[in-house]
């Protein structure tokens, strides 16, 4: 299966590929999208679809996985989240394949063994699994946790 992890951030979008499953990885990469510095954020919404678009279309998942937010303490953050967000549904709606949601603490539950994990011990275990010499970025680090979330949840499809 091949699946594209998604890790939505207000500035910085994680991603990570996985093409394999639960036990038995044939490639990995990964990587981040960033706004331009200094962009109108429609612009920048709009550059992040365009680089989706272009994944999308490079990788050919069978399925895309994306993180939920979590709660942000902070409205302007939460907002900016949900832009991001929004900008990556659209242009997945037009994709047209499957895309599955996970909870920060599934995913955290699925990789280190509980839902309360930090970044680094995510960061740390996705690492070990891909056999990387050097961890990826957190951003990425965290799509691959998503993508390699749902090869350990069997790669269902709802």
């Amino acid at each position: 299966m091949r699946v594209l992890g998604l890790d939505p951030g207000s500035r910085t979008t994680g991603w990570g590929f996985l093409d394999g499953d639960a036990r038995v990885l044939r490639a990995a990469s990964w990587g981040c999208i960033h706004g331009r510095r200094g962009a109108a954020r429609s612009q920048v919404l709009a550059g992040l679809a365009v680089e989706l678009e272009a994944l999308l279309a490079a990788l050919q998942p069978d399925v895309v996985a994306v993180e939920t937010p979590f709660a942000a303490r902070f409205p302007k953050a939460a907002l900016a989240l949900a832009e991001t967000r929004g900008a990556l549904l659209a242009t997945l709606g037009r994709w047209g394949g499957p895309v599955v949601d996970y909870e920060p603490a599934r995913v955290k539950a699925a990789i280190v063994g509980h839902g309360r994990a930090e970044k680094r011990q995510v960061a740390y275990v996705v690492s070990r699994h891909l056999g990387a010499s050097t961890p990826p970025p957190a951003d990425a680090a965290d799509a691959l946790a998503v993508a390699l979330c749902h090869l350990r949840s069997g790669g269902v499809v709802a």
